[in-house]
């Protein structure tokens, strides 16, 4: 081994070693790691507009609080029991998905800076590109299901939580499904009374004085199983109308952009387009019943985004602006204190317009 392999192989063992020594310090505390987040994300909001460049460092420092909310979320899901063991490879093309979704903005916001309108809409653009291959090699190919935005969703902490208290619910968890045929009880001949067995008696923390009922988990087993259901939910297989609706809402991002190069960006056609397809899909999608709960939470919140075409112009250029402004132009006069608020919000509702994944991200 020549010494430029030794210095290799010393600074991966190096890298490495700064991993492992990470992981284990979120693992070991969480509570930390949430402020330290919520710190950087605040600190986002507070640079922006105070010096030059301070809207690009703001989105920067953002765009750092989202991903390193994804990489502590992976460290969690990681040291947990409880997760699905899905397809690795569909999961990589979520993460890079989910990497997209979180640095999109800044690149778009970096990118004007650099090289001007006509750079930035070149990456726009390369992003839509990607992104819409990936969510389409998911659907199709891959057959993963409904693509949220983020792809990977942040996660319930709480559930994941890897301190000592919750595992040792977990190995109860183990002992009460294991046991949970067993006989529990067991009546006195002269009496009659029904008295639990030794075995039944569980852990001391979790211990209820009851009587339990024969084949039946505890309430604090119950409670786990729900939440390993939650995190072990396998996508819903999509087919038939459900394959074009998700269809339709991976390609309107990019129809759009289309539709912008064609009739202008001052045309309604691109507006319509859009709306027409994002409206479509939901209303292929039908019934969600059938759907799991994160599944339909997404349904719902892709939803809620439709009240974004308010926002877009040229509906907001053309009704949307004036009206805003006036409201919030009379709350600041005459609601106390209100004007700290609503004065810096009209001020940058511009440079948010202006910014594309602001105001058409999926």
């Amino acid at each position: 081994m020549d010494a430029s392999e030794r210095h290799a192989s010393k600074l991966d063992s190096i890298i490495q070693e700064l991993k492992d020594k990470y992981e284990k310090a979120v693992r070991n505390n969480p509570q930390t790691v949430a402020q330290v987040e919520s710190a950087i994300r605040i600190l986002s909001f507070l640079v922006a507009g105070r010096f030059e460049n301070g809207d690009l460092i703001s989105e920067l420092v953002y765009s750092a609080s989202n991903l390193l909310v994804f990489l502590n979320d992976n460290i969690f899901k990681k040291a947990s029991k409880y997760i699905a063991d899905a397809n690795k490879f569909a999961t990589h093309l979520r993460r890079w998905l989910t990497v997209l979704d979180h640095v999109e903005v800044f690149l778009e916001m970096g990118a004007r800076k650099r090289w001007g309108t006509k750079g930035a809409w070149i990456v726009i653009t390369i992003i839509h590109i990607v992104k819409t291959a990936l969510r389409f090699y998911l659907l199709i190919k891959m057959e993963a299901g409904m693509v949220s935005t983020p792809a990977i969703p942040a996660v319930d902490r709480e559930i994941l939580k890897t301190s000592e208290e919750h595992d040792r619910l977990e190995d109860v968890f183990d002992e009460e499904i294991e046991n949970s045929a067993q006989q529990k009880t067991f009546k006195l001949k002269s009496s009659g009374r029904e008295i639990r067995t030794l075995d039944a008696a569980g852990h001391n923390n979790i211990r209820s004085w009851g009587v339990p009922q024969n084949g039946k988990v505890s309430p604090e087993a119950n409670l786990l199983a729900r939440k390993q259901r939650l995190l072990t939910q396998l996508p819903t297989p999509l087919s038939g109308k459900r394959i074009w609706a998700e269809g339709l809402h991976c390609a309107r991002p990019l129809a759009h952009l289309l539709s912008m190069y064609a009739f202008g960006m001052d045309s309604w056609k691109p507006w319509l387009v859009a709306l027409g397809l994002d409206m479509t899909s939901q209303k292929l999608y039908g019934d969600l019943k059938d759907l799991n709960p994160r599944e339909q939470q997404e349904v719902k919140r892709r939803n809620m985004m439709l009240l974004y075409y308010l926002m877009r112009s040229p509906f907001y250029c053309n009704y949307t602006k004036s009206r805003l402004t006036a409201v919030l132009t009379v709350i600041s006069q005459y609601v106390p204190l209100s004007g700290f608020v609503i004065r810096p919000l009209l001020g940058y509702l511009p440079t948010w317009q202006a910014m594309y994944f602001y105001v058409w991200a999926t």
